[in-house]
Formats: C-alpha cells, sequence, structure tokens
C-alpha cells in the first residue's frame, strides 16, 4: 500500500482530470459559465502547485543511495498506479520513478530489480515516444534500445536467475526490441529499405520466438505466459501490411511472413470468439483477408467485398473500440483495395463506396469526442493522407472536430484566429504593402475584395495553428504537475504534426503557419529547428501569429489561474522587449497607436469570454 503523501498524488490527478471540463448546465448566466471556468482553474493551479511539492519531496529530491527500502516499495506501487498502457494517468512520472528505481537496485546490486527496471523504463518510454518529425523515427528509439537490449542482454546468465517472473521480463525486453529496428536506407545490396527493415526486424522475431517456442525455457518456467508472449509478436508482425499496400512490387518474403502471422492470430482470435460466444473482430478479418490477397490467396474482389459486407452491417450507434476501428479505417482501406480492381469492376462498386465513405463521416461526428478524443486523433493522424479525397467542406469539419477534442486548445484557438484576423486589418490600413502577395493575392484593397478573403484566410490560419497539439492529448492534457523535460519535448512536435496534417488535406499555406509560429523572427531561437525558409506568401501571417499567440496564452486569466496570468499592460511590454529577436517589429508597433493599443486590450477580453462560453456550452463549431 501507499502511504498519505502518494495516495494524495493519485487523487489530485484524478481530482484534475476531472477539472478540465467544467459542469456548465443549462439556464446558466454567462457571468456563471465564465465563473465556474475560472474556479475551476483556480483549484487546478492549487492542485499544480501541491502535485509539484509532492513530487519533489517523494522523487525529484531522492537518490539512488539515500533512497530508504520503504520508500522504495511505496515508489514502486505509485508507478503502478501511474501506468497501465494505453491507460496511465501518468507515464511520465512512471517513468521517472523507474529510471531512479533502476539507480537504487544498481547501487545495491539487486539484479533481479535492475531487469525488472529497465523493463519499465524501456515500456514507459515506448507510450511517452513520438515521431521525431520524419514520420520514421521516434524521439525516444534510442531510449529505448539502450533500455531493452541490456535487459535482453541477461538472456545470457538465464540460469542464474532464480526468479521466474524475472525471467519473464528478460524474454519481454527481448520481444520487445521489434519497436525500435530502423527505418535504413538501402546500403549497396541493391535491397529496398523495406526489404533491409523487414530483415532486420526478423532478426529480433526469430530471436524471440527460438525462445518463446523452445520446449527447454518453457520447462524451466512454466508459469511464464510463453503463448500470449508469442500471439503478441505475431499481431506486431502484421503491422508490415502496410508495406505491401505502398511499395510498388511488394516483396514475396514479407507477404510470406505477414500470412504466417496472420493466420495464427486468427486461429487464436478464433478460439477466443468460439469460447466467448461471439464473432471475429473486425481488425482480425480484415488484417487476414488482406495477407492472403498480397500472398496471392484471395482475389481482390473477395477482400473488398468482405471489407464492404464488415463497413454496412456495422452499427453508427456503437462506441465500442472494434466498431470505431471498422468504421474509421474500413474506408480507407477500400479506396486503396478498390483501387487495384479493373476499371469496370471499379466502377460498379463506387456506390458503395461512397456509402462507406459517408458513413464514415456521420459515425466520426456522432463519436463522443471528449470520451474518444485519444481514439479519434490517433486515427485521424493515420487516415489524414486520404481526406484529400473528400471534399473541402468536410476536411474543415474534421479539422473543427479535431480542435473541438479538447477545449482549452480550441478556446485559445479561436481566441488566436479572432486576433490574427484583428491584426491584420490594422496592417492592411497602416502598412498594406506588407501585406502584399499574402496567400497569393496581389493587390490588398477593400474595392478588389481581396481584404476579405485575406481575412478569412488570416482568421483559419490562427484557428489551425496549433492544430498538431490535439496530436498529443496526453502531453497536453497534464495539468496537474509541471512538463517534465521528455514530456516538453513532445510537445515541441505540435509545430511538426499540425504541418503534416494540413499538408495531407491540401492546405500547405496554412500548414505552413502551423509549422513556424514558434520560430523567432530573427530565426535565432525558437522551435522546430528547420532547414527550410518561411515561404514570403505566409511570412506576415506567421509574423502577427506569433504575437498573439504569446498575447492570448500569457493573458488567460478565465481558464488559467489569476496568479498564473499576467496583465495585458505587462505582456505588451514583453512583447516589446523581443521586438526584432522573437517578434516582428511591424507587429508590435501596431500597438504603439494608444487607441489601437486599448482597442485590442478591450477586443481580446471581449472576444475571450465570448468563445469560452460558446466552446464550454459544446456549441456547434463555428
Amino acid at each position: 500500500g501507499m502511504d498519505n503523501l502518494y495516495k494524495r498524488y493519485v487523487e489530485n490527478l484524478n481530482a484534475a482530470c476531472g477539472l478540465v471540463k467544467p459542469q456548465v448546465t443549462p439556464g446558466m448566466s454567462e457571468e456563471q459559465i465564465i465563473e465556474t471556468i475560472r474556479s475551476g482553474a483556480e483549484r487546478l493551479f492549487r492542485i499544480h502547485q501541491e502535485n509539484d511539492g509532492i513530487l519533489q519531496e517523494i522523487l525529484f529530491s531522492k537518490t539512488a543511495e539515500t533512497l530508504a527500502p520503504k520508500e522504495a516499495e511505496q515508489l514502486s506501487a505509485l508507478a503502478d498506479e501511474l501506468f497501465s498502457y494505453n491507460r496511465s494517468p501518468d507515464t511520465g512520472v512512471a517513468y521517472r520513478i523507474h529510471k531512479l528505481l533502476y539507480e537504487y537496485g544498481e547501487f545495491h546490486q539487486d539484479v533481479d530489480r535492475m531487469i525488472r527496471e529497465l523493463y519499465h523504463q524501456g515500456i514507459t518510454m515506448l507510450y511517452l515516444n513520438v515521431s521525431a518529425g520524419d514520420g520514421k523515427k521516434g524521439l525516444f528509439d534510442d531510449l529505448m534500445e539502450k533500455y531493452f537490449s541490456a535487459g535482453a542482454a541477461y538472456l545470457e546468465r538465464y540460469g542464474e536467475i532464480g526468479n521466474g517472473q524475472t525471467r519473464g521480463y528478460i524474454i519481454r525486453c527481448l520481444g520487445n526490441l521489434k519497436h525500435v529496428v530502423r527505418d535504413l536506407e538501402e546500403d549497396g545490396s541493391g535491397r529496398s529499405p523495406e526489404e533491409i527493415e523487414w530483415e532486420e526486424y526478423m532478426k529480433c522475431f526469430n530471436r524471440t520466438m527460438d525462445v518463446v517456442n523452445s520446449s527447454d525455457y518453457r520447462q524451466m518456467n512454466p508459469e511464464i505466459p510463453w503463448d500470449s508472449f508469442a500471439y503478441t509478436m505475431h499481431y506486431d508482425r502484421t503491422k508490415f501490411l502496410a508495406n505491401l499496400r505502398t511499395e510498388e512490387a511488394p516483396s514475396p518474403m514479407i507477404a510470406q511472413g505477414v500470412l504466417e502471422s496472420a493466420e495464427y492470430v486468427y486461429r487464436h482470435q478464433e478460439a477466443a470468439a468460439k469460447a466467448k460466444n461471439r464473432g471475429l473482430g473486425g481488425r482480425t478479418r480484415y488484417v487476414h483477408g488482406a495477407a492472403r490477397y498480397h500472398a496471392g490467396l484471395l482475389s481482390v474482389e473477395e477482400l473488398v467485398d468482405t471489407l464492404f459486407e464488415m463497413c454496412e452491417s456495422s452499427d453508427l450507434g456503437d462506441f465500442s473500440g472494434d466498431n470505431i476501428w471498422v468504421l474509421m479505417y474500413t474506408p480507407e482501406y477500400l479506396m486503396y483495395y478498390t483501387g487495384e480492381m479493373p476499371e469496370e469492376k471499379r466502377q460498379a462498386v463506387q456506390a458503395r463506396l461512397q456509402g462507406a465513405l459517408d458513413k464514415q463521416q456521420e459515425f466520426l461526428f456522432r463519436l463522443p469526442r471528449n470520451e474518444y478524443a485519444l481514439q479519434v486523433t490517433r486515427i485521424l493522424q493515420l487516415t489524414a493522407g486520404y481526406m484529400v479525397n473528400h471534399d473541402k467542406n468536410f476536411c474543415q469539419r474534421v479539422l473543427d472536430y479535431i480542435l473541438a477534442c479538447h477545449p482549452p486548445t480550441f478556446v485559445h484557438s479561436k481566441v488566436v484566429g479572432l486576433l490574427t484576423r484583428w491584426f491584420c486589418r490594422r496592417l492592411a490600413q497602416v502598412r498594406p504593402e506588407l501585406l502584399e502577395g499574402t496567400f497569393g493575392l496581389e493587390s490588398i484593397d477593400e474595392a478588389s475584395g481581396n481584404l476579405e478573403t485575406l481575412l478569412e484566410l488570416a482568421y483559419q490560419s490562427g484557428l489551425r495553428h496549433d492544430l498538431g497539439k490535439c496530436m498529443l492529448l496526453n502531453y497536453i492534457g497534464l495539468y496537474s504537475r509541471r512538463l517534465l523535460d521528455e514530456e516538453f519535448a513532445c510537445i515541441k512536435q505540435h509545430a511538426v504534426f499540425g504541418c503534416r496534417l494540413l499538408e495531407a488535406i491540401g492546405m500547405e499555406e496554412m500548414a505552413m503557419a502551423a509549422h513556424y509560429h514558434h520560430s523567432s523572427f530573427d530565426g535565432a531561437g525558437g522551435y522546430p529547428r528547420h532547414e527550410r525558409e518561411c515561404p514570403a506568401s505566409v511570412r506576415v501571417i506567421v509574423d502577427i501569429i506569433t504575437v498573439v499567440d504569446s498575447l492570448d496564452a500569457g493573458t488567460d486569466d478565465v481558464g488559467r489561474s489569476y496568479a498564473a496570468a499576467k496583465s495585458y499592460e505587462r505582456l505588451v511590454e514583453e512583447l516589446r522587449a523581443g521586438k526584432g529577436t522573437r517578434y516582428a517589429p511591424h507587429v508590435v508597433e501596431l500597438l504603439d497607436d494608444p487607441v489601437f493599443y486599448e482597442d485590442t486590450k478591450r477586443f481580446l477580453a471581449e472576444s475571450r469570454r465570448q468563445v469560452y462560453v460558446e466552446v464550454y456550452c459544446d456549441a456547434p463549431c463555428s
């Protein structure tokens, strides 16, 4: 069990999660709504301070040498509370605890603890890991490889280790090395990067399966869940279906390996479904059919028919994991596989394909977004590339939906959109020449109608600037303590993620605004670090967004505590201090006009109140 301080941390964590969505009831006045949001923010601020203090006392002030055995056990119990794979309230702190406990094990030469903690450091890192921006490598791949390799290396000393549970952790480390197989470049052997990656992966797969299927190992420790380890390895190997879909000439070797694993998973799932008297899951049916198709054992028509049948028989009111999977992913696979059919057969199924896409749209907007925000944003990240095939109106709705998944980001984004338009309009009045060429619009005047077009695009760019944050909900949702360095490194990827999502749906210029909004005006600071220049067609919009982003975030006294918010006057001073380095002089200098300065102060306060009321009353996205 855990002592009071440890329990208090968990209680605060749960309380913070409850405070993020204030309870706004119908019939409340605007004043009551604002007050409810404000008091929630004040409570969050106090929880945040208290939890920072608790962590300092129980974790960050400790070293391997000073940690007492009872504290080590308490921390171990806390880490178990904080991390449980997909449903983890606080993976970051769990990782830091396991890091300290590993050092503690090393200090006391406790090999069982060291092995256990190597696995836990690796697995918490796996759940913290995000793509480093190129879509291939993860930020923490090297660390994960270090932990899992060190744990797997104990296989050589397997006989000396008496504890069966510890031996299980060695096997898990060995199997988890599959997560850090690199995407390798061609190595001069004439093999494609995909084939090289497959061969590297297969070395890990075969090494693990040799141990998992060995009768010697199984006899030594019959209590280890060997069959479930084997299932996990096969399940993971089916991810190579993606390579078979994207390759010009898919490798028969990969197709054969994927088929073998798909058959294994199918048999396993079939037995489980029979035992529970239920049907097979949609993902299992798809993987099995697609693997058979790529291995030449099933026609594309049969596969497409199975996918249509799954999609058409699914229920729009069913929000179970499997049904979400079927309705969100199947249409994208149908787009691909119908494209493999002969022209006349493809034409014949067009109406059914459109039906599947329409059903996907309808289902997406029915999903209760606050409960399913994480699944939805993951799915949208993976399917964004196909959205180009939808109409622009659908893409706009999806972007609004993603933002609405996280109300605090939605509020900030809408206010930044309004401020971007406000500053852009002012710039058009006093220095219109700076806006020429923006979004490809040549003359910026009322007469040509270009000004209204420009102001709308400016608003949309501001509204979408933080879109990537909604791909990082497990980081930006941490309200109960300060961010760890590892978490801040992940959040800094939001500019890249937002850019990638907007590019995928054909909004290139807005994508650039999302990419550059944390870069310094002089190019010397900020993130992400980049090689390419910000395109001239959005440069001035980025300059505006960078200023108004700081203006809103720093002065918000509704959704964040008074103690954390700065006054408008103080923030404008900070903008002036950063003029020419962090911020663009031509934007900051607009505030030198006393009338515009006062008008902006009033506009910001009014807009913020209005947007908070709108978003927290769950008004439909505009």
